[in-house]
């Protein structure tokens, strides 16, 4: 019932920013996290576009994602599923992120990629908790089957280069907060 209510909203978004901004919120709601974001690929890293509730200092450190990171949206990308640290002080892959996390206020995390139903991946959404935690069996059975609506839709309504979109969209977050954008890479 509450992916069919969440469905319902994604569809109702006629632009590719608003569905953006309303995954990120309706996910952060249904897991009950202080804190999340969403990032999309730009050639074969992550960048973040929407998030809700984080710092520039966060958004600074986690801005690029590459696939070898051992972040927990890093490790969703490499491993193609929901990644979850109950506590990143307790996590020997997160070990060098710990201060950012400190700093951004979050001890638990958990990464879900956006992978549409052909089984491209798009993106990773994430949502961030002030104390450790582990969402429940049924809040993740729906993040994990919102996440196909979502990167469908999202494809759907993308109307050019994905790359190219993520890139605006990081740039003008990048503005939003007032740090410097990435560095584009090469294609």
């Amino acid at each position: 019932m509450l992916e069919k209510m969440m469905s319902e909203r994604l569809e109702a978004e006629g632009t590719f920013e608003g569905a953006v901004r309303t995954i990120v919120r309706d996910v952060v709601a249904l897991q009950g996290a202080e804190y999340g974001d969403l990032q999309l690929l730009r050639n074969g890293d992550l960048v973040i576009v929407a998030e809700v509730g984080l710092t520039a200092e966060f958004l600074k450190t986690f801005m690029v994602v590459k696939s070898t990171d051992g972040c927990a949206c890093g490790r969703a990308l490499r491993e193609r599923k929901s990644i979850i640290i109950e506590d990143v002080e307790r996590d020997a892959g997160f070990a060098i992120y710990r201060s950012d996390a400190r700093a951004a206020g979050y001890r638990g995390v958990q990464s879900t990629p956006l992978m549409t139903s052909e089984g491209e991946v798009i993106g990773v959404i994430s949502t961030l908790f002030a104390n450790p935690h582990v969402p429940t069996s049924i809040e993740m059975v729906t993040l994990r089957s919102y996440a196909v609506r979502a990167a469908d839709r999202l494809k759907a309504l993308v109307g050019g280069p994905l790359a190219s979109k993520a890139e605006r969209m990081n740039a003008e977050l990048c503005e939003r907060f007032g740090i410097e954008p990435p560095a584009r890479s090469a294609a």
